[in-house]
C-alpha cells in the first residue's frame, strides 16, 4: 500500500467530487463567474488572479467542465453532465436558462514552454481538445505536427487543414496565402460551427513560464488570436507575472501598465472555504495533532496545495504515536517529553519547511524562537502547554512561595532546552513540568520530521 493523501490533483474524478461537495465553498462563484463569461461580446481577456496553491488550476477547469457541460452540442456523456451542473447553484426556471452557449479549451502555458511557438502549441491544443478527428503518419514528431497546423491555419476550411495535415508536404497549397488575419477568422468560423456561439480559451500557468514565452505568448494572442468570438481567460499570479515581465523587459518597466495592454479584466479568486475541505482531510478531529496543524496553517495563511502536502507529512511522520499512544511507552518523564515534541513541535518544523526555509534554519540553529512564539504565545493551546511545563514552584499569579512566571517565559524556556541548552558537565537533562528534554531532543524531532524514524507510517 503506498502513500494516500487528499491532494488537489485536478483529475476530472476529482473535479467533478468537489463540485458535488462543494468542498471548497466555490460552487455559487462558479455560477457567477459562468454568467460573466456568457455576457462577454467582442474580443475580450479576464485574469483571474490567485497566489501559487490556491486553487486556480482547479477553479478554471471546473469551469470549463462547467461551461461544456451547459452546451447541449458537446460531445460529454448526458450523465455526467447532469451531473455537474445539478450540483450548482443554477435557477431552476427554464426562463432564466441562457440560450447561447460558448465551448471551452484548457492550455497549461507552462507544460509547452519548450521553444516551440507558442500561437503554434496553442492552436493545435485546440483543434486537439475541439475533437478534429486526424491522422499523422507514425514517424512524425511533435514539432512537426504543430507547425503545420500553425502553416495551415492559412486554409480556408477544417477540411483543408486536416488534408493539408495528412499530406506529405502541408505548406504546398497555402504558401501563396497572404491575409493570416482573415484565415485565422475564417479558421474560427469553421471551427465553431455547430459546437457554440463563442470559444472561451482557459490559458494556465503563464507566470510560471520562461519570460520570453510568457511575453511571445501574450503578445502574439493580442495580434493573431484576438476575435470577436473568443473569450480568453488567463489563470496567473499577477505578481509573479509582473516579475516574469520585468525579467524580460528589465526593472524599471511599468509591468502593471503592460499587462493592462493584455487583460481587459482582473478578478481576484474568491478564498477557499476551508472548514469542508479540512473536514474531508481528517483535519476537523479533536486530537491535539490536528489542532496544532490547523493552527500552523492559519498562522502561515498556507494556501490549499500547500495544506494538504503540510498534513500530509505530518501524518506520515507523527500520526501514530499521537493517535494510537498505548502502543507506545509515554509513561516517563523523558517519553512524556518525547510525545509532546511529536504533538507541539514536529509540525511547527514540518511547516517551516514548506513556507520559510530560512527560518527554519534559525529556529533548529537556536537562533530564532520565534515560530514556536508565533504559534502559541496568544493561542489557547499555547496556554495549556504553558500551564503543563510549569514546575512546582511557579504560578503565572501571585502565590506564596512560588515564582510568577508568563505564558511567554515557559515557552521560551521550551524552545531553550530544545534547541539551546548545552548538556555538558552535570547537566544531563531539563524538567520543566511533568517532561524531560535532554541532549537527544534535537535530534529526536529533527528525526521524526524527515519521516524516516520508527514512528513514520507510510500506509496513512
Amino acid at each position: 500500500m503506498g502513500m494516500n493523501s487528499f491532494e488537489l490533483i485536478p483529475t476530472e474524478e476529482n473535479l467533478i467530487h468537489t463540485l458535488d461537495k462543494d468542498l471548497l465553498k466555490r460552487n455559487k462563484d462558479l455560477v457567477r463567474f459562468y454568467d460573466l463569461i456568457l455576457v462577454q461580446e467582442g474580443a475580450s481577456s479576464i485574469a483571474i488572479d490567485g497566489r501559487w496553491g490556491s486553487g486556480k488550476t482547479f477553479f478554471v477547469k471546473q469551469s470549463m467542465l462547467l461551461i461544456n457541460a451547459k452546451n447541449p452540442m458537446s460531445d460529454m456523456d448526458d450523465e455526467k453532465k447532469a451531473s455537474i451542473v445539478y450540483a450548482l447553484p443554477f435557477p431552476k426556471k427554464a426562463e432564466d436558462m441562457p440560450e447561447n452557449y460558448d465551448v471551452a479549451v484548457y492550455y497549461d502555458a507552462w507544460e509547452n514552454d519548450n521553444g516551440t511557438d507558442p500561437v503554434l502549441s496553442l492552436v493545435y491544443e485546440i483543434i486537439k481538445q475541439l475533437g478534429i478527428n486526424y491522422a499523422f503518419d507514425d514517424n512524425s514528431n511533435a514539432f512537426k505536427l504543430a507547425g503545420s497546423v500553425l502553416e495551415a491555419l492559412t486554409g480556408r476550411n477544417i477540411n483543408g487543414i486536416i488534408e493539408n495535415l495528412k499530406s506529405d508536404n502541408p505548406l504546398t497549397k497555402i504558401k501563396e496565402e497572404k491575409d493570416l488575419h482573415e484565415n485565422i477568422k475564417n479558421f474560427f468560423t469553421e471551427l465553431l460551427v455547430e459546437r457554440g456561439n463563442r470559444l472561451v480559451v482557459f490559458i494556465d500557468e503563464l507566470d510560471r513560464c520562461k519570460p520570453s514565452y510568457a511575453v511571445q505568448l501574450l503578445e502574439r494572442i493580442k495580434h493573431y488570436l484576438y476575435d470577436d468570438r473568443i473569450t480568453f481567460v488567463f489563470s496567473v499570479n499577477l505578481g509573479e507575472l509582473q516579475h516574469t515581465i520585468k525579467h524580460y523587459y528589465g526593472n524599471t518597466f511599468d509591468a502593471c501598465r503592460y499587462l493592462d495592454r493584455f487583460f481587459d479584466m482582473r478578478i481576484s479568486l474568491p478564498p477557499a472555504d476551508k472548514t469542508a475541505f479540512y473536514r474531508e482531510m481528517g483535519l476537523e478531529s479533536s486530537y491535539v495533532l490536528e489542532k496544532i496543524c490547523r493552527k500552523v496553517i492559519d498562522t502561515y495563511n498556507m494556501e490549499l496545495r500547500e495544506a494538504t502536502r503540510f498534513y500530509r507529512q505530518v501524518k506520515t511522520a507523527a500520526y501514530e504515536p499521537t493517535h494510537e499512544s498505548r502502543k507506545f511507552d509515554f509513561s516517563f518523564s523523558d517519553e512524556k517529553g518525547r510525545q509532546l515534541l511529536l504533538m507541539y513541535v514536529v509540525p511547527i518544523l514540518v511547516g517551516l519547511k514548506i513556507v520559510d526555509i530560512s527560518l527554519y534554519n534559525q529556529f533548529v540553529c537556536g537562533k530564532s524562537s520565534k515560530p514556536l512564539m508565533d504559534i502559541y504565545k496568544d493561542s489557547d493551546k499555547g496556554e495549556w502547554l504553558a500551564t503543563r511545563l510549569l514546575n512546582r514552584n511557579e504560578a503565572f499569579e501571585v502565590e506564596e512561595g512560588k515564582s510568577v512566571v508568563t505564558v511567554e517565559q515557559k515557552i521560551q524556556q521550551l524552545y531553550d532546552v530544545i534547541f539551546v541548552t548545552e548538556y555538558t558537565g552535570n547537566v544531563y537533562h531539563t524538567i520543566l513540568g511533568e517532561y524531560e528534554f535532554d541532549d537527544n531532543s534535537k535530534n529526536f524531532v529533527k528525526s521524526v520530521e524527515s519521516m524516516l524514524s520508527v514512528y513514520a507510517d507510510y500506509n496513512i
